[in-house]
């Protein structure tokens, strides 16, 4: 099996998807691994399983954090581009209640009229 190593900046979307099933609570201290390179230099990874390779990710306070929000994010938030959609559908679903006969009517009304 290939160990490639990789920066999560370089990652295709398809790693990135992979790296969110293995690692579906995010990554903690004990995923990280200290693996020597060819250098001789030490490298501070987490390793990324697929059937063709193993990508050891490196890790530094940088790429940690962009991770983790990467992870965070695909945990179910709303990216900011959706927000405000269900916002509208729901507004959009109220203008159906406001036709409603048993609404009573607003305070202000009685105002407007004695002008």
């Amino acid at each position: 099996m290939q160990r490639l190593i990789r920066s999560f900046a370089t990652l295709t979307d398809e790693l990135k998807e992979k790296l969110q099933v293995q690692f579906p609570d995010g990554i903690d201290s004990s995923h990280i691994k200290t693996v020597p390179t060819a250098k001789g230099e030490m490298l501070r990874v987490i390793e990324l399983h697929t059937a063709d390779a193993m990508y050891l990710i490196k890790i530094n306070p940088e790429s940690r954090a962009e991770i983790d929000e990467y992870l965070d994010n695909e945990d179910g938030d709303v990216p900011d581009d959706d927000i405000g959609d269900d916002v509208t559908d729901d507004l959009e679903n109220d203008d159906d209640d406001d036709n409603n006969d048993n609404d009573a009517p607003d305070e202000d009304d009685d105002d407007d009229d004695e002008d």
